[in-house]
């Protein structure tokens, strides 16, 4: 598939200030700048979601996204590093389909999903990260057809949706999890997603990170 837009002209997105620090504004940069690096390796993840409405027993739904648990122990999105010559966005849609089970001729990721560009010198590395909106009855049948993916129980070993609420003990749910493991720069690109798209503010981003920082060494926040 052919990209039918550039992300060229597309300035660099708004940072709640609550995620101003150093590591991310220092790379995040525009596409356009992005491509003077011509001798980096290129990466593309996408965060994949669904807006939910309802509440369990647990907390307010909100949305249905997506990571998943990798095969170093970390969490991360789907994507993977591009080809040589490869277009950025087929090559992010070929590793969707690899790792998740992805369709790219039903809902594919185009352009018109992509948020920002980060890059990592130390690694010689450009990181395109891109947001893509499903129907929670799509996202229901990624979540089943994952398991069936070529590299299911190898790269990926298991998908997962993010919790977006706080529970009544303040920690357990967003805050909690937020204290795993997670690859590169995937912790700060889903604050930054779920910021983008409105499912947190930031006045409630603010808070969970705090909640994540001080409050996990709590005697029990089962």
């Amino acid at each position: 598939m052919k990209s039918e837009m550039s992300p060229d002209d597309l300035p660099i997105p708004e940072i709640p200030k609550c995620l101003q620090t150093r590591t991310v504004t220092k790379t995040i940069m525009s596409f356009a700048d992005a491509k003077e690096y011509h001798r980096y390796r290129q990466a593309a993840h996408a965060c994949i979601w669904a807006p939910q409405e309802g509440s369990s027993n647990f907390g307010e739904l909100r949305a249905a996204v997506m990571m998943h648990l990798r095969f170093d122990g970390t969490f991360g999105f789907p994507g993977g590093l591009i080809n040589s010559g490869e277009d950025i966005v087929d090559g992010l849609n070929r590793e969707m389909a690899e790792e998740i089970g992805w369709s790219p001729t039903e809902h594919p990721v185009t352009w018109s999903d992509y948020y920002n560009t980060q890059v990592e010198h130390n690694k010689n590395l450009l990181l395109h990260f891109f947001i893509k909106k499903i129907t929670l009855d799509q996202f229901t049948a990624l979540e089943k057809m994952c398991p069936t993916a070529p590299e299911y129980g190898d790269e990926v070993l298991g998908s997962v949706r993010v919790p977006l609420y706080t529970m009544g003990n303040m920690y357990s749910g967003l805050p909690a999890f937020l204290n795993n493991r997670f690859v590169g720069t995937a912790k700060q690109q889903l604050l930054l997603a779920v910021h983008h798209v409105k499912i947190l503010t930031e006045v409630e981003i603010n808070e969970v990170m705090y909640k994540s920082n001080n409050l996990k060494l709590g005697p029990n926040r089962i």
